[in-house]
């Protein structure tokens, strides 16, 4: 897993994030948790992974990049919104890989 910098944090998911982030990295169990990543496929925007979803064996994390963290569906989809909409507005495009990544 790569934790992407920057990184997009709900506000439910503040005061608890260091511990959160570090139970996924070590593969423990942290259920109501909500993480954006990049599309694996490269096709899409972004995608909406439930973190019990990364406890399966054969879910592919190796080169899974995340790029935000939510305590609900509802909270994710409006990070989603946000996200698409800083991207606009810096590249004026709505390329989320290459703005999420710093490529230009």
């Amino acid at each position: 897993m790569i934790w992407n910098d920057p990184f997009y944090l709900g506000k439910n998911c503040f005061r608890t994030y260091k511990m959160v982030k570090r139970r996924i990295t070590d593969g423990l169990i942290h259920p109501g948790v909500f993480l954006l990543t990049l599309p694996r496929d490269g096709h899409g925007v972004l995608e909406i992974v439930p973190s019990l979803l990364l406890l399966q064996d054969s879910y592919p994390t190796d080169s899974l990049r995340i790029v935000g963290m939510a305590a609900t569906r509802r909270e994710a989809l409006s990070m989603v919104e946000q996200i698409v909409t800083d991207t606009v507005l810096a590249r004026g495009d709505a390329d989320v890989p290459a703005f999420m990544c710093g490529c230009e």
